[in-house]
């Protein structure tokens, strides 16, 4: 926006000049008469009111139309205004000489330097021609001619038109340079509102005491807010209480240079509660003053959605691997079955065979009952019934009887948590993980070793399960496979217990990590974020 069709700045200068008018036309009968010689009440008066009623008028318009060519027009009128009131208190004695250096500047910043330049030169003309008129050359047809010329009035004529040509050249160059700088604030406020209000993600700025100070479109979408309702408002009152905003801001005033990442649920007003994930930044000043925060706000709904319909294809695509092993692993016990069962028909097996025999039977039964057991808690998981439970207690359960069921002297159990360790799981299908988990850590150590277990709140309100072992590892070309179903390194083993701590870990939303050095030991890290009522 320029300075010269800025509407407002054109309003200001009308206002400007009602006052100034409206002061001097009250003033006028008050000055004592020696300070104005020469005063013609009537002129002066004509003047102020011509001045007083044309900026009423314009100020009455709610737009105007062509501002520059209004401004040229005014610029011009106020140096004959300006001439008659000197013209009429004195000429070259006149105390008022001084409204042509207010309109001039005046000029130089509602036009341009050229403008101002040739407001200058009209000043000094008319001011030049009002001055010879009562002294070199007295007239008296609308003035009383002075008593004498004095060589004053002239020195003072020459010196007030250089002074005009000067002020017009000083305060047109700084009111060019103050439009140069207009202009590259406002571009620069217009890119900074293009980039702020186009961006996708979510944009909210915060004060030191956590309100909000700004909101762009897409944190409107996200919120279902508008900007007008949520600025000045605090971040619970969105948000509500789940990211303790002081802890984050002590982090980053601790580290200037951290980002700090925190999923919630966000309520939002007439539509159903969506996962978000909230960035969280230091907003500060050119100086480098933290002024608060930015957050950087994004919908997970959709990549929710989408995460979901992911592992519902790759849990049929795991199906599918499924079939085929799960036929594999039948079929060796259907053929010890088949075997035992036909030797039994017979009238020839004697008493130790067929004890023999059954027990074969009931151990391949049972065998066919597990794998069908594991397969159907795999491909058909139940839903989640997520309570608030103390972890550390599942987990104490959990290694009591791994001790009880160890060779003694043979584990070392090392516990790293300290109870109370509180989070929403589903509670039975938590325990299954770290049974799991805690078995196949023993199962890995045969002739014994070090099993250390440990759990607790980590940054970003996610809980930290890990199990260690010290194992024999696993080798590298084994790691890509370890949670498909029915991989198993076991002789006996159905390759279904890690698959399903993986998928009632993918069910809580969590993730499950896998290190191992063959020949170190074995560690598996499960992550689970925070769930809400």
């Amino acid at each position: 926006m320029k300075a010269l069709t800025h509407d407002g700045l054109l309003r200001g200068f009308f206002w400007a000049r009602l006052g100034l008018a409206a002061l001097l036309l009250a003033l006028g009968p008050l000055l004592p008469s020696d300070l104005i010689p020469g005063q013609q009440p009537v002129v002066l008066a004509l003047a102020l009111l011509v001045a007083v009623a044309s900026s009423a008028a314009l100020l009455l318009f709610r737009a105007l139309r062509e501002p520059r060519h209004i401004a040229w027009l005014f610029c011009l009128l106020d140096v004959v205004l300006v001439t008659a009131v000197v013209a009429a208190t004195g000429g070259g004695r006149s105390i008022f000489a001084f409204l042509y250096v207010l309109s001039v500047t005046a000029a130089c910043v509602l036009l341009s330097r050229v403008g101002g330049l040739a407001m200058a030169a009209a000043s000094s003309v008319l001011y030049t021609s009002v001055v010879l008129a009562r002294t070199v050359l007295p007239t008296s047809f609308f003035f009383d001619a002075p008593g004498e010329t004095s060589g004053l009035e002239l020195l003072t004529m020459f010196m007030n038109s250089g002074t005009f040509l000067v002020v017009a050249i000083v305060a047109g160059g700084l009111a060019e340079r103050f439009r140069a700088t207009r202009r590259e604030l406002v571009d620069l406020q217009a890119f900074k509102d293009l980039v702020f209000q186009s961006v996708g993600t979510g944009l909210i700025a915060l004060d030191r005491r956590h309100r909000v100070t700004a909101f762009n479109r897409a944190a409107e979408e996200i919120t279902g807010r508008r900007a007008a309702d949520a600025i000045g408002r605090p971040w619970s009152a969105l948000f509500g209480e789940t990211i303790a905003l002081d802890a984050i801001a002590a982090a980053i005033d601790a580290n200037p240079r951290l980002s700090s990442l925190h999923e919630t649920t966000l309520r939002r007003p007439g539509a159903a509660a969506a996962p978000v994930r909230v960035t969280f930044s230091a907003l500060r000043a050119g100086d480098g003053e933290r002024l608060g925060l930015i957050g950087a706000c994004e919908d997970l709904s959709a990549i929710r959605q989408l995460e979901a319909r992911m592992r519902q294809a790759d849990r049929l695509a795991t199906l599918g691997r499924m079939a085929a092993n799960i036929a594999h692993e039948i079929r060796n016990p259907l053929a010890s079955l088949t075997g035992a069962i036909e030797v039994l028909a017979g009238p020839a097996t004697a008493g130790e065979a067929r004890d023999r025999l059954s027990q074969i039977v009931m151990r391949e039964s049972e065998r066919l009952n597990q794998i069908i057991k594991s397969f159907l808690e795999y491909a058909r998981p139940a839903p989640l019934t997520l309570e608030t439970v103390n972890v550390a207690d599942a987990l104490e359960e959990a290694l009591v009887l791994l001790e009880h069921r160890a060779r003694p002297g043979s584990l070392k159990i090392v516990r790293e948590f300290a109870p109370p360790v509180v989070w929403r799981v589903d509670p039975q299908q938590f325990k299954q993980v770290v049974w799991n988990l805690c078995l196949n850590a023993v199962d890995a150590m045969p002739e014994g070793g070090e099993l250390r277990v440990g759990a607790a709140e980590a940054p970003g309100r996610v809980l930290e399960l890990w199990v260690s072992d010290t194992g024999a590892g696993i080798a590298a070309d084994d790691l890509p496979h370890v949670f498909e179903p029915f991989f198993s390194t076991k002789p006996e083993g159905t390759g279904l217990g890690l698959s399903l701590v993986h998928r009632i870990v993918q069910e809580h939303g969590g993730e499950i990590d896998l290190r191992s050095t063959p020949g170190v030991g074995t560690t598996f890290m499960v992550t689970l974020p925070v769930r809400d009522a």
